[in-house]
């Protein structure tokens, strides 16, 4: 969740002005590119939406170039970045969605031709679909991607940060810089994407999807603000932009990804700072494509040959409207749902006026300059307009022959399932494959399930989720979703149930890997060994699963072999793990000899030392109490920020008799790691010790809501019930179960 910060979002504007119009002299100057994930175009107040609160970029729009018809061409992150940043198509880069497609080797990015030029190059994201993994950071010095990718199994939410995070990080940066070389920095913020977290009301705002644009606002604000700061006379060149929109309703779709109307591809673009002209807004058409020839002819940099786009500056500048330009023809897809669903892919052309799917048939044309909303389909009324787009699409290039799969591990490839980025099945004939217009809703199902289950209304979840899969257009994701919800309830034999089924109509080795998961985790080690053994599964998330089921059924020399071959290269991680495992595994005699070795070997390792307390502590052996305390005070000391570590810390302590400090360590790793759910039920023990009844039940009952069926939720309901200030409280808990 967002905080909240105390500062006037207009501070900012006067700033902004002054920045952005300050067209230095001779030194190459500054370009920073700045991407809202999600951002709609009428989303802003200088777009026409009177209940936005964005001054920023309104202020931004003012003192530079608005682009009233700025066009994304694919309404997924990290496709669409791509294209941003190396001027070429989908079917040129060969990047058509998130997390099964990394970047090419041979695709050349702006940084890349920056940095040729003298540039100190960083990009600063947001989201795990902009990873390094898929290889987007090529030419940049740093790439700061270092969001929350500890996710639970359980999470549907794609690891992030909040824009205050990565703002700060930027700005550490930027003022770094010495300004003896120019740079450029590419700032993305993933807030305005679902779900949306912002405590609400947001300055007076109501609506998430408005709230959250207006608090990325704020941190493009301070960014602005920072590199205003140590502009060091250069003057910095501005593009501000979003990846592509949000459906909100119109055609059906409440989010994106799924079809390829405007209200996912029509995208805020504006252009400020040395040589740019200010306060004028054009209706030339702009794609993403344009960015970067029109960024390189303002730094009077060569423009590469095989680039599609155009310089829009020089457009500007010949003050050409609607009409006026020669004809640009521009290729848009969504294929989301064709990797996912096995669905058909949505691909077409559009011109200045017209637009045309032709993918899926039947095809569809519309004229936006007078119908924008995409509400009248032309093609019988257009015959001749409509074979000529057909004309123009079938002559498109053919897509990118090297197209770079990604090949991730099975746990990452987990992790994305979970928020939805499922294998396809190969069940469709090509006849039956749905068309996504059709099935959209269907689709919008899947989200109204994740938001029940996000609010502890499971029932209702797995009701939706069970109608869902008994169609064949929606089973896998269906199937994939309610899975985990039914582990959390507790449902033993029907999450595996549905495990298997996904595993059937999949055979991804992701499946195999989410069952073994939820076999091991559910107490049945022996037959998620079986699910591993299955398959050549080979990666650190099948070791450590593997080490796990084996310690689980008493083969301890085996359980440490696996993780001594696997992390063989990496031994502070190899140590780490071996660790993990002597604390977590529920038979093991010899945990503390172990660890005891282990420490031996790593004296200074903070979760080594926060291990053996732990489980020394929790043997409960008095004697042994005066070296968890020493070795805890000086962990004290040491003033540690991992989870892993504090945790352990926090129960050492209770166990110990030191309740307050236990609750200091709790807190804090909780504070790093909200998903960590038995620390939340520790803290609530804690706390209930030291007579805070009221956020004792509070915490209890947070991690109860969101997984009633947990091995430690008897437990939990047993400390709720004892700690409950009304007894009424303790009764509501056991109804979720």
């Amino acid at each position: 969740m967002h905080s909240l910060r105390k500062r006037a979002p207009w501070r900012y504007a006067a700033i902004t002005l002054v920045f952005v119009c300050s067209c230095g002299g001779e030194p190459q100057p500054n370009v920073l590119v700045v991407t809202f994930d999600t951002a709609r175009y009428d989303r802003f107040g200088v777009t026409g939406d009177p209940e936005a609160r964005t001054p920023i970029v309104d202020a931004l729009a003012a003192g530079g170039v608005l682009f009233e018809r700025a066009y994304s061409s694919v309404p997924i992150t990290l496709p669409a970045h791509t294209t941003i940043l190396s001027g070429l198509e989908p079917r040129e880069h060969g990047v058509h969605n998130n997390g099964r497609f990394r970047v090419p080797d041979k695709v050349e990015t702006f940084a890349e031709i920056l940095k040729r030029s003298s540039y100190e190059t960083a990009a600063m994201v947001s989201a795990f679909v902009l990873d390094g993994r898929f290889n987007l950071g090529q030419g940049f010095d740093v790439y700061g991607d270092d969001v929350d990718k500890k996710s639970d199994p359980f999470s549907t939410m794609v690891p992030q940060r909040e824009a205050a995070a990565t703002t700060d990080e930027a700005l550490a940066w930027i003022a770094e810089r010495s300004g003896a070389a120019p740079f450029f920095l590419w700032v993305h913020y993933y807030d305005p994407h679902q779900p949306r977290t912002l405590e609400l009301p947001f300055q007076g705002i109501s609506d998430a999807y408005r709230a959250e644009i207006a608090y990325t606002d704020e941190q493009f604000g301070r960014l602005l603000a920072g590199a205003a700061e140590a502009d060091h006379g250069r003057g910095t060149l501005i593009a501000f932009t979003a990846d592509h929109g949000e459906g909100l309703g119109d055609h059906g779709e409440e989010t994106h990804a799924i079809l390829a109307y405007d209200s996912t591809l029509h995208v805020p673009l504006i252009l400020a700072g040395p040589g740019v002209p200010t306060g004028v807004r054009t209706r030339v058409m702009a794609r993403h494509v344009d960015l970067v020839p029109t960024l390189l002819a303002a730094l009077a940099l060569p423009i590469p040959a095989d680039l599609p786009g155009r310089n829009l500056l020089e457009l500007v500048s010949k003050q050409v409207d609607v009409g006026g330009e020669p004809e640009v023809v521009s290729s848009f897809e969504c294929r989301e749902s064709e990797f996912s669903l096995g669905w058909l892919p949505i691909e077409g052309v559009r011109t200045q006026r017209w637009k045309y799917t032709a993918l899926p048939e039947p095809a569809e044309l519309y004229d936006v300059i007078a119908d924008p909303g995409e509400t009248r389909n032309l093609v019988a009324e257009q015959p001749e307009t409509a074979a000529r787009m057909e004309s123009l699409h079938a002559a498109l290039a053919p897509a990118s022959a090297e197209v770079d799969r990604m090949e991730l591990d099975p746990e990452d490839a987990a992790k994305l399932a979970a928020l939805g980025y499922v294998e396809a099945p190969a069940s469709f004939a090509e006849a039956e494959r749905p068309d996504p217009r059709r099935f959209v809703v269907s689709h919008n199902w899947i989200s109204s399930a994740e938001s029940m289950a996000s609010s502890g209304r499971y029932e209702q979840a797995v009701e939706l989720l069970e109608t869902l899969a008994e169609g064949p257009s929606m089973r896998p994701l269906a199937l994939r979703k309610l899975a985990p919800i039914l582990e959390r309830l507790g449902r033993t034999d029907d999450a595996v149930a549905a495990y298997r089924h996904y595993l059937e109509l999949t055979g991804s080795t992701e499946a195999r890997f989410s069952l073994a998961r939820a076999l091991v985790e559910l107490g049945r080690a022996e037959e998620g060994l079986r699910e591993l053994d299955a398959e050549d599964l080979d990666s650190p998330g099948v070791a450590r699963l593997r080490a796990r089921a084996l310690a689980e059924l008493g083969r301890h020399l085996e359980a440490r072999a696996a993780l001594d071959e696997e992390f063989a290269a990496n031994e502070h991680e190899r140590l780490r793990q071996r660790a993990r495992l002597a604390v977590e595994a529920r038979v093991a005699p010899d945990a503390q000899i172990e660890l005891r070795s282990l420490l031996a070997q790593a004296p200074d390792s903070r979760v080594l030392r926060s291990s053996l307390s732990l489980r020394l502590a929790v043997a409960g052996d008095t004697g042994d109490s005066d070296e968890v305390l020493a070795l805890l005070q000086a962990l004290v000391e040491e003033k540690p920020d991992s989870p892993e570590v504090l945790a352990n810390m926090g129960w050492s302590f209770y166990r110990i008799g030191h309740p307050v400090e236990a609750a200091a360590a709790l807190e804090a790793a909780l504070e790093a790691a909200p998903s960590r759910l038995l620390d939340r039920v520790r803290l609530g023990v804690v706390l209930g010790e030291l007579g805070d009844t009221q956020r004792a039940v509070e915490e209890l009952s947070s991690a109860l809501r969101l997984q009633p069926g947990a091995t430690w939720a008897e437990e939990a309901r047993a400390h709720l019930k004892r700690f409950a200030v009304r007894p009424e409280m303790a009764a509501g808990e056991g109804a979720g179960r």
